[in-house]
């Protein structure tokens, strides 16, 4: 099947006979007929019936013009996007729940110039962070690999021809109300969290161990809460005594100094990096957004 036989069978059903469709095709008749003949032979299935009064479509071929439509439609729109002297640039980037991600994008925007680009921001499940930048569509990924996981998620990624570069590693902190009971203690231990309810982001069918953003060993957690988006983690801690565990790295201009950051007992730390396929070269917006994120690195590395 091709584009072009899509084509015939649309025109022929626009101008209801083969005659007058081979008229502003500006092909002969017979070899409309052929192709048209032949495409029925691979589909296996007839698409007109003739008449003396022109013709008509079976079900088959009802159901065929349907989809030859979108087809066209969509070959219309991908010649038209990639034809046209006008291409903005693109970025797509994948991310695990980081403010400090939001963060860097929101001044990425503001540093970009030109006249036109399309830039997207998403923050999703580990599973689909990888999955995103495996098939393409995201240009990189943010992921935070627990050092307990780190062996398993890289044969992960190399199975999947991404390369997994580490930007830092930070140790594991409790983010709570400013007003929780706990906001005062130095350092946290995961005892004085259990009567707490734990707050974390859910994973879907991949809730295992190495995909899970928190760093939670193995004890007793009475009350677990589990949301999908960063907003509404944020305003769970906000207004009750739960609490969640992540990098530590929170700008507090996205959350006004309402959360806080108290360091977590725990032998067990974060590898934050990025991801990259391994088969597609790195573009210009890639390379300014990683850049951003190796100025953060420095500006941890002082503080």
């Amino acid at each position: 099947m091709t584009i072009q036989q899509c084509k015939y069978v649309l025109e022929i059903l626009k101008m209801g006979s083969f005659n007058e469709a081979a008229k502003t095709l500006y092909v002969a008749q017979s070899s409309l007929s052929a192709s048209v003949k032949s495409l029925e032979s691979e589909l296996n299935i007839k698409i007109f019936e003739r008449s003396n009064n022109g013709v008509r479509l079976t079900s088959d071929g009802a159901e065929f013009v349907r989809y030859a439509s979108q087809i066209i439609e969509q070959n219309d729109l991908i010649l038209a996007k990639y034809k046209s002297n006008q291409r903005c640039k693109k970025l797509y980037i994948a991310t695990q729940h980081y403010d400090f991600v939001a963060d860097i994008f929101g001044k990425m925007l503001n540093s970009v110039t030109d006249d036109s680009y399309k830039i997207s921001l998403i923050e999703t499940k580990t599973y689909n962070v990888i999955k995103e930048v495996e098939n393409g569509y995201c240009d990189i990924g943010i992921i935070a690999i627990k050092n307990t996981d780190f062996d398993i998620m890289k044969r992960i990624l190399v199975n999947k021809k991404l390369n997994f570069t580490p930007l830092f590693k930070t140790s594991p902190h409790v983010f709570v109300r400013k007003e929780h009971p706990v906001c005062k203690q130095d350092t946290l231990t995961y005892t004085q969290l259990i009567q707490y309810p734990f707050v974390s982001y859910e994973q879907g069918n991949h809730n295992v161990s190495f995909f899970t953003e928190e760093i939670m060993e193995s004890v007793d957690v009475k009350k677990h809460i589990e949301i999908s988006d960063r907003a509404s983690l944020m305003n769970v801690l906000m207004t009750t005594d739960s609490y969640t565990i992540g990098t530590g790295i929170m700008p507090s201009a996205l959350n006004e100094g309402k959360i806080i950051s108290v360091p977590l007992e725990s032998s067990s730390y974060y590898n934050i990096g990025y991801i990259l396929h391994t088969d597609r070269k790195c573009s210009d917006l890639t390379a300014s957004f990683i850049n951003m994120l190796e100025e953060l690195v420095e500006q941890i590395s002082k503080v």
